[in-house]
């Protein structure tokens, strides 16, 4: 009986520890490790072997360049505003697969919703890459974007866009903006979301 407990008790430990250490891959652990030594939970989180991670939030994204306009940290609700996030993995492993979740947190800590995309890159030559990303809806995995883009170097950015429009009644408050790399946290960004300005009636 007593080695029956024994068994049972080791068996929830290692439950237990499979649960905490979750599905986490070697470049998470790594940016996370290198990330928390410093003491620094903003974005960027780069390793010794390259791979990093930054977040960008700002008010659009050129159609043309792709780049950020307006980036910042403070966001105004007007009637048609949105935060805009990029998020730029660099240092990437040609054929290995990069699951990203990018998770808006409101001020009360609660997930509003989350984009989910599984990513690889192939190197095509010397100096192209080709990165296939699969977007899966989190409440339907049946539903898929298919998005393939060419850069010239091991590196890949994920957009994703939060509407606070007036029509939305957003609460003011901090917001976040969290990615997860293999199921484990990697990246939070906080910023500010302030309510119109009176009207002066």
């Amino acid at each position: 009986m007593r080695a029956l407990l024994n068994n049972c008790l080791l068996l929830t430990l290692l439950s237990a520890l499979v649960l905490t250490a979750g599905c986490s891959s070697e470049e998470a652990r790594t940016v996370v490790s290198s990330r928390l030594s410093v003491d620094d939970q903003s974005s960027p989180a780069a390793t010794d072997s390259g791979f990093g991670a930054e977040i960008t939030l700002c008010r659009k994204v050129s159609r043309k360049s792709g780049r950020p306009i307006g980036v910042s940290d403070n966001f105004k609700i007007t009637a048609k505003s949105y935060v805009n996030a990029l998020v730029e993995f660099t240092g990437v492993r040609s054929d290995r697969t990069y699951v990203v979740h990018l998770v808006w947190v409101r001020p009360d800590g609660k997930e509003m919703f989350r984009k989910y995309a599984e990513v690889t890159q192939s190197e095509i030559s010397s100096a192209q890459f080709q990165t296939s990303i699969t977007w899966l809806d989190a409440e339907d995995l049946h539903k898929i974007k298919l998005d393939t883009v060419i850069t010239e170097t091991p590196e890949f950015t994920l957009q994703s866009r939060f509407n606070i429009s007036s029509k939305k009644n957003r609460q003011p408050g901090q917001y976040s903006l969290q990615v997860f790399l293999d199921r484990r946290l990697l990246l939070e960004e906080e910023f500010i979301v302030t309510g119109e300005e009176d009207s002066g009636v």
